[in-house]
């Protein structure tokens, strides 16, 4: 994953004293406008790798064209942003249609091709 290593670098850095993420869901598997395939908690890992820098943290989100998928990916990564930890399944209410037939927040990862790595980038610069 590059994000880590790039966030690492900026925080050493320039060493700031606030963060802003804006947690756009448009990077996640599935998206319909999105091209990257990040799972749920992949995306999570995000919020939680900035956590242990220790300064203050505006979470924003945005972004995500397949709307369950938006839902799942944000009250997962208010779980993490809250250090509260939150069952898979998605217990049985007026919207559980909607995210059926699963039912889950961590849905599988679709097939399409990985955006995400060091590797992709080489070929396409």
């Amino acid at each position: 994953m590059i994000f880590q290593p790039v966030i690492s670098k900026i925080m050493e850095n320039f060493r700031p004293d606030a963060i802003v993420l804006q947690s756009g869901a448009d990077s996640l598997s599935g998206d319909r406008l999105g091209c990257f395939n990040l799972s749920v908690k992949g995306h999570g890992f995000a919020a939680e790798y900035l956590k242990k820098f220790n300064v203050p943290i505006l979470f924003l989100g945005g972004g995500g064209y397949t709307l369950r998928n938006v839902a799942r990916c944000w009250a997962y990564e208010t779980s993490i942003i809250c250090g509260q930890e939150i069952a898979d399944e998605i217990p049985a209410n007026e919207y559980s249609s909607y995210f059926g037939p699963h039912n889950k927040i961590h849905m599988p990862v679709s097939n399409m091709e990985n955006r995400n790595s060091k590797d992709y980038l080489k070929t396409t610069t």
